[in-house]
């Protein structure tokens, strides 16, 4: 039987290894995979990527690949961008001959009572090459918009950052300074999902876990989202290598 979490065939997955994720381990692959298949974006497609940095993969997609998931919870309702320079005037539209100081893009989302709003600096941003370098007033612009999009869907995009938001990182050192510590999280909610994680005993059960756990995210932290992630790949490999007890079983 085949598992609905495993996205790829061996060849796909031997493709994705050389080509979209490079240099990740099997359950980072793995990890990439629930990514693809919490937010519907094909690597195939080139909407969705794992970059390894630091020793620790990144999953990036594209600003398109972002605003299609986006479109697909039919709650988004539109958005605007403006730019200003360092006189903080904001235009809907840049003529500057030197880029922009900033981009600031307002999404907003049907039923909620305030917009969501990105603002990205140019400085922070910029990789300094490439079209950075052509298309400043755009690659901020796309910067903005990604914030924006995170901000509005958080359910559906957490975790996972714009290609244009990354390049400055590829190219310079991040000096990592220690965050403040995140809530604490449903401790009992936690719990719970570890529980049923280790209880499913096939896969299409696990597969019913995994669907919970995402539709309860907000109720968690990262760190206990992360751990309930590792668990389930984890979960996912013993039962994958389970001979299934029908010898009936479809391939």
């Amino acid at each position: 039987m085949t598992s609905s979490i495993t996205l790829w065939t061996p060849e796909q997955t031997q493709l994705i290894s050389t080509t979209i994720a490079p240099g990740c381990s099997n359950d980072e692959l793995r990890l990439f995979a629930y990514a693809c298949q919490r937010t519907g974006l094909d690597p195939f497609s080139k909407q969705i990527y794992a970059i390894k940095r630091g020793g620790k993969m990144t999953i990036q997609a594209g600003i398109d690949g972002l605003r299609a998931i986006a479109e697909r919870t039919g709650q988004l309702d539109g958005s605007e961008t403006y730019w200003c320079g360092e006189d903080g005037v904001w235009a809907d539209v840049w003529l500057g001959s030197k880029p922009p100081a900033a981009a600031k893009t307002i999404i907003h989302r049907k039923g909620s009572q305030h917009p969501f709003v990105g603002v990205a600096r140019f400085a922070d941003y910029n990789a300094g090459q490439g079209l950075w370098s052509k298309m400043g007033a755009a690659m901020i612009a796309k910067c903005s918009e990604a914030l924006a999009l995170r901000k509005a869907f958080p359910a559906d995009m957490s975790g996972v950052y714009s290609t244009d938001e990354m390049q400055q990182a590829e190219v310079e050192p991040v000096t990592v300074t220690a965050a403040p510590a995140l809530p604490a999280g449903d401790a009992k909610l936690f719990q719970a999902g570890k529980a049923a994680i280790a209880k499913a005993d096939t896969l299409a059960k696990l597969q019913e876990v995994v669907a919970r756990m995402d539709r309860r995210k907000p109720d968690l932290s990262d760190e206990q989202n992360d751990e309930l992630l590792r668990l389930a790949v984890e979960r996912e490999a013993v039962l994958s290598d389970t001979p299934s007890e029908d010898p009936f079983a479809d391939d």
